[in-house]
């Protein structure tokens, strides 16, 4: 990220933003924005102030709608909107990690220093050459890919539930496997020795998965209960199997993930990450089926 004025971009500012300071030197424009919080009376660890910004494209100057922007220190994100606006509401003062990313933009992420009285920043987004077959082919590669998506939930006989990128961001779970834990209370259990996706002492060879697919899981301490059984859920990340299984989903923060699926009570578990979507904004790609669970 990197300074740049606001004079002449084709973008609305937002109306609550203070005027822009001359003196802001920071690797992003930060300005002060009023207290949210009366700083002398309350105790620095309480301290929460608002962070504010603008996503804009580096080369046009234009708003970048949709991207997501995610704060390392604090475990969470939130979408800029329409006019590129994005907003975190309270956040701690001091040193934070913020980070952006929007499909056919390069990512990209500076350290920020925000004062007690709240900040307002800029970040700038660098185009990738997949903008050059222009925005609405990035759109419409991503759409595909969602389509896709749904239809391929829709397709199973069984439960399946679907958290989009908006929640993900949005949570406070540090990681996929927090978020799992919160949000679907499928409560992680030692794994006992002989765990697969039937039970306790089945057999993962005896299920007729091909390749690699079958040692989805196989090497994950993290286990579920799943109608009355300890299992080891299938895990994909970027439709590639998981060994580890859930164990690997420890290792994800929330933020970064784009979309996360869960089939059959937790049998299956599908994760998406930005690098992967960004792909495929490139170009969709056939989805894998969705396997059987007993």
């Amino acid at each position: 990220m990197h300074r740049r004025a606001l004079t002449g971009r084709r973008y609305r500012r937002w109306g609550g933003v203070a005027a822009m300071a001359a003196g802001c030197l920071l690797p992003v424009v930060v300005c002060l924005l009023p207290a949210a919080v009366d700083a002398q009376e309350a105790e620095p660890s309480s301290i929460r102030v608002p962070l504010h910004g603008i996503v804009y494209d580096a080369f046009t100057g234009t708003a970048v709608a949709g991207a997501a922007v995610y704060l390392n220190g604090e475990g969470y994100g939130v979408l800029s909107d329409s006019a590129g606006v994005f907003r975190f509401a309270d956040v701690f003062p001091g040193p934070q990690l913020v980070a952006a990313i929007q499909f056919g933009y390069e990512e990209t992420g500076a350290p920020v220093e925000v004062p007690e009285e709240g900040a307002f920043i800029e970040i700038e987004l660098t185009p990738q050459p997949i903008l050059l077959d222009g925005v609405t082919a990035v759109v419409d590669n991503i759409s595909t890919m969602e389509r896709r998506m749904r239809s391929r939930r829709r397709s199973v006989a069984f439960q399946t539930r679907a958290f989009d990128q908006e929640r993900l961001l949005r949570s406070a779970s540090a990681t996929v496997l927090e978020f799992l834990r919160s949000e679907t209370h499928y409560t992680p259990v030692p794994c006992p020795a002989g765990t697969g996706i039937f039970g306790t002492g089945s057999s993962t060879g005896s299920l007729g998965w091909h390749g690699i697919s079958r040692l989805t899981g196989a090497l994950s301490t993290s286990c579920i209960i799943r109608r009355g059984r300890t299992i080891s859920p299938r895990v994909y990340i970027d439709e590639m199997p998981a060994i580890g299984g859930l164990d690997e989903l420890e290792s994800y923060p929330t933020a970064q993930i784009y979309a996360l699926e869960v089939f059959s009570q937790g049998a299956e578990i599908r994760a998406y990450t930005y690098n992967f979507m960004q792909r495929m904004a490139e170009r969709p790609m056939a989805l894998v089926p969705i396997g059987l669970w007993p």
